[in-house]
């Protein structure tokens, strides 16, 4: 009768909590190194040291579990870990601190974890990283924050990062390293420090409809990279950045938006930059040292400066909409684009030249070899232009070749003036058409825009 009663209390009591609302929360301590068998986890953990899940071992972790862990912990996946809760009641891990900030334990590493492995509706904040190595997880819709870097891949890592969150980051959001190939689609990465997504070492990232923004680079590449498609860089210090990227990257349906540089292209990076809307940012794109990419079909507006180019670049800027930009176009140091069949309208300065001088270039480099290479190396190493050969037929002696384009209103003034007019908002050297340069002796002939063979009528397949 006794033992009845006992029973009937506890689910009277049980009863009650349940109708109520209030939580029975049960808390796990884990003390030891390695768990040595197959462990499913809810409620709350409290990790107090490094904790690894070895070969053979799964952990599974419910939907609503909380997994704190103690300053330095963290776990090591070697086996599987299923940690997948549902929407409205993620897998959380965070800092067991009472005063949590980024890096008190260390992340999840996943190494050479088996099939199976997946962060799915995870949050995870306050830790040094999540770090991927020779395996390939699924990491998606989950919440990345306040971290010291969010994801780190190395060793030809392999992961799908789908629909996450990445944010406020000290050190980064997703690093690319040492071979690394992930699938990088649909997430949101925001204020992550010096960058938003960086690739290095060989590493391939496939980079599709993310939305990254308010970090000091949105995407930092060294390297080709597979195209670059669907993404929005909006807020950042410079929103995509390439360096000695070579000539095989696609740029393509991206949004480039109220960053103070929209893209750059420098050292031989040559990428097709195609169908992308460029809009509200100080500089828009910038070619520098030896970047000649091909511009072409894109929506360039409302930005400080729309296209730079600086130092020996030769893009091809094509079928594009330049319009109500400051400037529309500014070449300097030897860069000799090429501007044809464009819409470049209702931009305060249309075209600009600073130091061009194919007369410079041509008389440099007939100059005894020694004197010359000593020459432009001192130049280069001040950061200014040295002379291309000119018998590589890049450009006309003398002009740069802005045929073929639709000017807007200003197609009124030169069919009043003719060809050989000073167009007001072409600034080149046609009325000082000479000038000296530091470390060269004379006087050399500046170039001036060519905009013969303009059209009457707006370009019907300029513009995305």
């Amino acid at each position: 009768m006794k033992y009845s009663s006992i029973l009937f209390a506890a689910f009277v009591l049980t009863a009650f909590f349940a109708s109520s609302g209030i939580a029975q929360e049960t808390v796990a301590r884990i003390n030891q190194p390695a768990l040595t068998k197959d462990s499913v986890w809810s409620g709350k953990i409290i990790v107090e040291k490094p904790l690894s899940v070895p070969k053979g071992v799964t952990l599974t972790i419910r939907p609503g579990t909380v997994v704190g862990f103690k300053k330095d912990a963290g776990l090591v996946v070697g086996g599987v870990l299923k940690a997948a809760g549902k929407k409205g009641l993620p897998v959380s891990f965070t800092s067991d601190e009472k005063e949590p900030s980024p890096g008190d334990w260390t992340g999840i590493n996943f190494m050479e974890s088996g099939d199976g492995t997946a962060l799915k509706h995870c949050s995870v904040s306050y830790a040094g990283a999540v770090t991927v190595s020779v395996c390939s997880p699924a990491i998606q819709d989950c919440e990345i924050t306040k971290g010291s870097q969010g994801i780190v891949l190395a060793r030809k890592a392999r992961p799908s990062i789908s629909g996450s969150s990445i944010r406020e980051m000290s050190g980064g959001g997703i690093s690319c390293q040492m071979g690394s190939y992930p699938l990088i689609t649909g997430n949101v990465i925001d204020r992550c420090g010096p960058y938003g997504i960086s690739s290095s070492q060989d590493s391939q990232p496939t980079m599709k409809g993310n939305t990254i923004s308010g970090c000091e680079t949105g995407v930092s590449l060294a390297q080709s990279v597979p195209p670059i498609e669907s993404n929005v860089f909006k807020g950042n210090k410079t929103g995509l950045f390439l360096s000695s990227a070579g000539n095989t990257i696609l740029i393509r349906n991206n949004k480039f938006l109220d960053n103070e540089t929209g893209l750059v292209c420098q050292q031989f990076s040559n990428p097709l930059i195609e169908k992308n809307i460029i809009s509200g940012n100080k500089q828009g794109l910038v070619c520098f040292r030896a970047a000649s990419p091909i511009i072409r079909n894109n929506e360039i507006y409302k930005n400080g400066e729309a296209v730079n180019c600086i130092q020996l670049c030769s893009p091809k800027i094509t079928a594009n909409n330049i319009y109500g930009n400051k400037r529309g176009i500014y070449l300097d140091l030897s860069s000799y684009a090429v501007i044809n069949g464009n819409n470049i309208y209702s931009n305060e300065i249309e075209v600009e030249l600073g130091n061009m001088s194919s007369d410079w270039e041509r008389r440099v480099n007939n100059k005894p070899a020694r004197g010359s290479q000593a020459q432009n190396l001192t130049m280069a190493s001040r950061g200014r232009a040295m002379a291309q050969r000119m018998e590589d037929g890049a450009h006309i002696m003398g002009e740069v070749d802005a045929t073929g384009n639709w000017w807007g209103d200003v197609t009124d003034e030169m069919e009043a003036k003719g060809p050989k007019a000073n167009i007001k908002s072409f600034i080149d050297y046609y009325d000082v058409p000479t000038r000296t340069y530091e470390g060269y002796s004379g006087i050399y002939t500046q170039d001036r825009i060519n905009y013969e063979g303009w059209k009457k009528l707006r370009i019907k397949n300029a513009g995305i």
